[in-house]
């Protein structure tokens, strides 16, 4: 690549205090899940609804150990990465997924505890909010989260929990304003990613080898969430393929017209019209690389990019009138085992963040001889240990 001329049934959870915090134990189990290589524990998360300016970046960073890990904040600024005094920013739980609010006001961290707040400041520090302490306990630890486009409900699927909440939260601190969640309960208890369409009229769930949930959501009242509608795998509905073995990660276009499902096995995007979402029948697939683990579909809603774990690739897609067509460059090289993709807000930069090796942070700009291909301009470590372990990443909209 060229160089730039001069991205089971459970108790629903609860807001958690201090002093119920204070009695967690971190589980035993994160020391595993990280020990056992890239797990499924570990997805990323579709950060990006719309619009703004994008001035920061973070990642979440799991300690070699399995015991925590870290947030690494960084400025943006010309296309230049820079990090941000103080960072990165120690965690006591091992980080799971990220999201930043689309007003910009504050980001939630996913951990094996639960949910973690930060407020955003004007440089893009991060300050940890609610008194210190812990926004969201849920039935098991955190799988994915996101937030709804009015930055007043977290979305939270839960590792091993057939339970997904929505939790109302306060859009100029993030504070929950409600102690309990609304909830809604999934096909089955094997989560790995979820994403809300930017219209905040649906929410899908990637549930590995059970498949992709697809939820009606709505943005008033105290139940969001409404009807579910849950899609197979791609050799069940299309023939021809290799027999899928997991819905891995999921995405929408920014005009909220299009369902993608990355699938492994199959190594498939799948395409789905939303409003076609309750039928039945045969949805388009495109071939990508092995393991698909996140999607990115640009603000422009002309490229749509999918993360490839197993190939260290990412494949990209021009997307023009419903139909999706493989980039001339594709597919691109990219940090070993991508699990997470962001776009900063003006359009210009794209990034992806991988899971155990140096640099493990690339940072791309668009071709400018042939459109929608990936540049690379700049790459870095999240962690001065090596290998980094990145599994989440997102940026100020």
């Amino acid at each position: 690549m060229k160089q730039q001329p001069p991205a089971g049934t459970h108790t629903p959870g609860k807001r958690l205090s201090l002093i119920t915090l204070a009695a967690l134990i971190l589980p035993l189990f994160a020391i595993s899940l990280l020990l056992s290589g890239c797990s499924d524990f570990f997805r990323a998360v579709n950060n990006n609804p719309s619009g703004g300016t994008s001035t920061f970046l973070y990642t979440t960073n799991v300690d070699g150990s399995g015991s925590g890990g870290t947030i690494t904040e960084y400025s943006l600024t010309s296309g230049a990465l820079a990090t941000l005094s103080g960072s990165p920013i120690s965690l006591s739980a091992t980080p799971t997924s990220i999201a930043v609010a689309p007003n910009n006001k504050f980001l939630f961290v996913g951990t094996s505890l639960g949910v973690f707040l930060y407020t955003i400041g004007t440089d893009g520090t991060l300050t940890q909010g609610n008194n210190n302490t812990i926004v969201y306990l849920g039935p098991t630890s955190t799988q994915a989260l996101t937030v709804d486009s009015t930055s007043s409900w977290l979305i939270i699927a839960n590792k091993n929990s057939t339970e997904l909440d929505a939790l109302p939260i306060d859009p100029t601190t993030g504070v929950p304003t409600s102690n309990t969640p609304a909830t809604a309960v999934l096909s089955d208890n094997t989560p790995q990613q979820l994403v809300i369409a930017p219209a905040n009229d649906y929410i899908f769930v990637a549930l590995g080898a059970n498949g992709t949930d697809a939820f009606t959501f709505s943005t008033t009242g105290s139940k969001p969430f409404a009807t579910r509608t849950h899609k197979t795998l791609l050799s069940a509905v299309s023939g021809g393929h290799a027999a899928s073995t997991s819905a891995n990660t999921v995405g929408v276009d920014t005009k909220s017209t299009y369902l993608f499902i990355g699938e492994s096995g199959s190594n498939q995007l799948r395409q789905i019209a939303i409003a076609d979402i309750t039928q039945d029948g045969d949805a388009a697939d495109y071939a990508v690389g092995k393991d698909p683990s996140a999607i990115l579909a640009d603000f422009t809603n002309t490229y749509v990019y999918v993360a490839n774990k197993t190939d260290n690739t990412i494949s990209g897609f021009t997307l023009n009138a419903g139909s999706l067509t493989a980039l001339d460059g594709s597919p691109f090289a990219t940090a070993k085992a991508p699990l997470a993709l962001a776009e900063d807000s003006s359009k210009t930069y794209i990034f992806a963040a991988g899971f155990g090796a140096n640099p493990n942070l690339w940072e791309y700009y668009f071709d400018t001889t042939v459109p929608g291909n990936l540049d690379v301009k700049n790459t870095t470590s999240t962690a001065s240990t090596s290998p980094s372990y990145s599994n989440a990443i997102a940026a100020t909209h």
